[in-house]
């Protein structure tokens, strides 16, 4: 069944800015759907947000360009709710910023699995350069005083353990898990920073 949004007002003239915005909260929303669901385009984007195909076009010239402002969109998100590392490199600063990590990503499953799990397929693969890498790079600079040249695959040991909690926990609410995410968080700190 496909669902229309209601007929919606006009923006006047010079609100091209807010169009964006509805058009990549559609796409956000249709993208954070089951992949039963209809397939994702650009009409079905204007049809969420109840206007014309012509009026994406003028923001997104293609579907890439749409999915691609919804993964930043997402990846600016996850980065506000995480924030940067920040002070000395102590196990309990790493554990704080760890379980943001995992909070959000438990607490927004669509958009965790769309940056790290969908992205790929969606033409948008992880990795250097890419949103949400920020994250990565700025742990390794923050790590190096106590890992020196082992930083970066410290780093992203720790993003693979923490990725590895937040996408079981997504997929596996309902299995009977002996620790919470505060002591995943630790534990993932220790060995990040362990000598």
């Amino acid at each position: 069944m496909i669902v229309t949004a209601q007929p919606r007002v006009s923006n006047p003239r010079g609100s091209g800015l807010r169009l964006r915005s509805e058009l990549i909260s559609a796409a956000r929303d249709l993208l954070m759907r089951p992949a039963d669901g209809p397939p994702f385009s650009l009409r079905a984007v204007a049809r969420a947000a109840g206007v014309s195909p012509t009026a994406v076009y003028q923001h997104f010239p293609s579907l890439p360009d749409l999915v691609t402002a919804v993964v930043q969109d997402r990846s600016d998100q996850l980065s506000a709710a995480v924030g940067a590392p920040d002070g000395p490199p102590t196990a309990e600063a790493l554990a704080d910023h760890a379980l943001r990590y995992l909070e959000w990503g438990v607490a927004n499953p669509g958009a965790y699995q769309l940056l790290f799990e969908s992205a790929e397929r969606l033409g948008h693969p992880v990795g250097p350069g890419t949103p949400g890498w920020s994250m990565i790079d700025d742990l390794t600079d923050w790590i190096r005083p106590v890992a020196g040249e082992d930083a970066p695959a410290r780093a992203i040991r720790a993003w693979t353990q923490l990725h590895g909690v937040a996408s079981l926990r997504i997929h596996k609410p309902d299995l009977p898990w002996p620790t919470g995410l505060e002591v995943e968080a630790a534990r993932i700190a220790r060995q990040t920073l362990a000598d």
